[in-house]
């Protein structure tokens, strides 16, 4: 064979094999493809459909929870000129809302960006070269670090608390960022962001931390304190300023070198903010941790649970946590000033008039202005060293015994024209039951047997004829009993409890085949109630004395706002009449004369130091001196005290508390006040009566006092038949005749008309 055939043959055999090799690589490639292009659709078929890369995140539907404040009613604070805050309240995550990025310091956002996502306002969600960096460090580790996540993929890891280390989640978020910035800006997602990201110390969101760490609104950090807040981000406990100071203030000064070095700073504010002390305020991050709220916050919270619950229809445990984690603004009716020396007073059993048992009794008090809008409280003798205790002043009711006859007795009497100022009754026992609604009259010889010589009197014996002045001064019992007979404990019973809103009261119910009810004569005429009242109820019901016979049920809160401003709730505070101008004015002045008259028994109370300002008051003393009460009221407030064992015990002492804690309580609060009289009704007049008969002085009349009685009395003046003046309310003399109204009177007493 020729070399020229040779060299042919060998040339065909290569090219042939390059004709394979490049045929093969071609298929190859193709298979590649192909093979890329399925995995490609399985990779999305995947993502569509396991992935939910389609879901989008709302910000419009984030639940956070945000913390509540409590402001002190209509003050200022001097430094801010905004509403006082009272208290923040406690939540698993204090969070106060910022509600629009103009609120975010400038510094505060550069400083974000700077350290966490520098390229956050050009990219759409996702910093693709740091993703691709962060994704060759998966798979080829190196000593350099590539965080891939910018703010929005952050801010949606913190939305849906899905921070798991796979490759779907990452693939997940990274489609989820894309989207939401698609409905979003970027001023909503750094203010959301702001809003749901841990600083750790309980501080949610970045205006909490503010708050925590510099006890400073969020629009007045300076630069420097911006950096240190931002710098808590990236690791809450490691860079927790009061736990770890040294690392925190290492990690903002990289933010502020990173801010100087992306031209977002100057070199002047760089030098300045390194240099700055950071004044951190450790107490208000504890009282975040562990805070004491007063009790009147503790009643606050109650209040608005009870009327979240009463209006919207929630659950107790619904409306709780919408109080103390939704960020309501509630606006209440504390003088905060009063609160303080109340809390101040009750802070230590020292404070208190002197008693003889071992232990010192529990207290009570309320401070309303006369109208029924709390001012202060206390639940309790001794520091208060949390939230939510155990409030005796709101939660807890006891027997009020004889402070119920003002609100009870006596006013049903002076209302109904039954009696008057110097009506003249006999104290002396009732020899009967009454007719309790619904029962049947016991006239049995063993019953009658033990009413003789019921009821009995403090004082231990029984008096005769007297006035209903000195039957209030002395606190006296068998009149009460004789006026609520006569009434009916049933109106007396429905008067408290429908129109002055002492739901404590019981009508009727059974226990182990024992009826109970409240709905009786010891109960409405000498305060000996199934369950008992609270001191609220006390001190609401005793507001008609003070504003001319009108009732407001006692309110701790004007309104409440939720977390983006809307008005939620707001108090009805339109006082309703429920007395006549007339009785208010005449059981004033008698209750006056409780603490100033002859035979008052509280004349303790009356003030020593402050002239020009009466007090009106009523003392209140259970079975055994197991419950003490004072009620007072002035022209400018109406205060219930109570006194007494948690568990009941008797109070032995060597001058009756109550009226002296009143005074030591009230007079401070009075000192700087103008001289003020309560309203005086131009329907009652100031007369003069005879002392011996109790009726209008005549000529001859030689004993007389002064009184106040109605103008539309028509009594008439004294005959001077001193004899025969009283009016008997026994019910063994069953004759009919004319009350001293000259009204006609209920069949079955008998009343000796005194003008007659």
């Amino acid at each position: 064979m020729s070399a020229h055939k040779k060299r042919r043959s060998a040339g065909s055999i290569v090219a042939a094999a390059f004709g394979n090799f490049f045929r093969f690589i071609a298929a190859l490639i193709m298979v590649m493809i192909i093979t890329g292009c399925i995995v490609a659709s399985v990779l999305t078929v995947y993502i569509l459909r396991y992935i939910n890369a389609d879901e989008q995140i709302t910000l419009d539907d984030v639940t956070m929870k945000y913390t509540s404040i409590i402001y002190a009613g209509d003050e200022i604070d001097p430094e801010t000129g905004l509403p006082k805050e009272l208290q923040q309240l406690q939540t698993a995550e204090n969070r106060i809302p910022i509600k629009d990025y103009s609120e975010i310091p400038k510094h505060m956002v550069d400083a974000l960006v700077a350290i966490e996502d520098k390229r956050f306002w050009e990219h759409h969600g996702v910093d693709w070269k740091r993703t691709i960096g962060a994704t060759v460090n998966l798979f080829l580790p190196s000593r350099a670090s590539f965080g891939g996540s910018t703010i929005t993929q952050q801010l949606i890891k913190n939305i849906t608390g899905d921070d798991d280390y796979r490759i779907e989640r990452k693939v997940q978020e990274i489609f989820r960022a894309l989207k939401l910035e698609q409905h979003y800006s970027k001023e909503q997602i750094v203010t959301a962001y702001l809003n749901v990201v841990f600083f750790s110390n309980h501080a949610y969101g970045a205006k909490a931390a503010a708050n925590t760490y510099f006890a400073k609104d969020l629009s007045d950090l300076s630069l420097a304190e911006c950096a240190s807040i931002i710098a808590i981000t990236n690791y809450p406990t490691y860079y927790n300023p009061l736990l770890y100071p040294e690392h925190n203030k290492d990690r903002q000064e990289d933010i502020l070198w990173e801010m100087l070095d992306q031209g977002r700073i100057i070199l002047k504010e760089y030098e300045d903010a390194i240099n700055e002390e950071l004044v951190f305020h450790t107490e208000v991050a504890q009282a975040q941790v562990s805070p004491v709220y007063s009790y009147f916050v503790d009643h606050v919270i109650e209040e608005v649970i009870d009327d979240l619950m009463n209006e919207y229809g929630y659950t107790y445990e619904t409306a709780q946590q919408m109080v103390n984690g939704g960020g309501l603004r509630i606006y209440t009716t504390i003088d905060t000033q009063m609160q303080d020396w109340v809390t101040q007073y009750y802070s230590d059993a020292a404070n208190f008039p002197a008693v003889g048992n071992a232990t010192y009794p529990q207290s009570a008090c309320v401070i309303t202005d006369p109208n029924g809008k709390v001012l202060a409280m206390a639940g309790g003798i001794g520091e208060k060293k949390g939230m939510r205790e155990f409030n005796r002043a709101t939660g807890m009711t006891r027997q009020c015994g004889s402070s119920i006859k003002p609100i009870a007795a006596y006013l049903q009497a002076i209302e109904n024209d039954i009696v008057t100022w110097s009506t003249k009754l006999d104290d002396t026992p009732v020899k009967s039951s009454a007719k309790a609604a619904g029962g049947e009259e016991e006239n049995d010889e063993e019953s009658l047997k033990n009413l003789v010589g019921w009821p009995v009197n403090h004082y231990r014996t029984y008096l005769g004829p007297i006035t209903i002045d000195e039957a209030i001064q002395r606190s006296t019992n068998t009149i009460p009993v004789k006026l609520v007979e006569l009434v009916t404990p049933r109106k007396v019973f429905d008067f408290l409890h429908d129109k002055l809103g002492m739901d404590s009261l019981v009508d009727r119910y059974v226990s182990n085949g024992v009826v109970f009810s409240d709905v009786d004569l010891f109960p409405m005429a000498l305060g000996g109630l199934t369950n008992g009242v609270s001191p609220l109820e006390m001190a609401g019901a005793y507001q008609i004395f003070a504003n001319g016979g009108y009732f407001t049920k006692p309110y701790s809160y004007t309104q409440v706002l939720d977390a983006t401003g809307d008005l939620i709730l707001e108090k009805d505070t339109t006082p309703r009449r429920v007395i006549s101008e007339e009785t208010s004015t005449i059981i004033n002045k008698l209750m006056q004369r409780v603490t100033g008259g002859p035979y008052g028994i509280g004349t303790t109370a009356r003030f020593q130091q402050v002239q020009g300002i009466p007090v009106a008051g009523k003392t209140g003393t259970t079975d055994d001196d197991r419950d003490q009460w004072f009620m007072g009221v002035t022209p400018y407030y109406v205060t219930a005290v109570w006194l007494g064992f948690d568990t009941p015990e008797r109070i032995t002492y060597y001058s009756y508390p109550p009226p002296i804690i009143y005074r030591q309580l009230m007079e401070p609060l009075h000192q700087n006040l103008e001289p003020k009289d309560f309203p005086i009704s131009d329907l009652v007049e100031e007369k003069t009566y005879c002392v011996e008969s109790g009726g209008i002085a005549g000529g001859e009349c030689t004993t007389v006092a002064t009184g106040w009685y109605k103008k539309s009395y028509d009594g008439g003046p004294c005959n001077a038949m001193h004899g025969s003046s009283s009016i008997n309310l026994d019910d063994d003399d069953r004759s009919t005749v004319k009350r001293p109204n000259r009204r006609k009177t209920r069949s079955g007493l008998n009343i000796i008309d005194n003008d007659d």
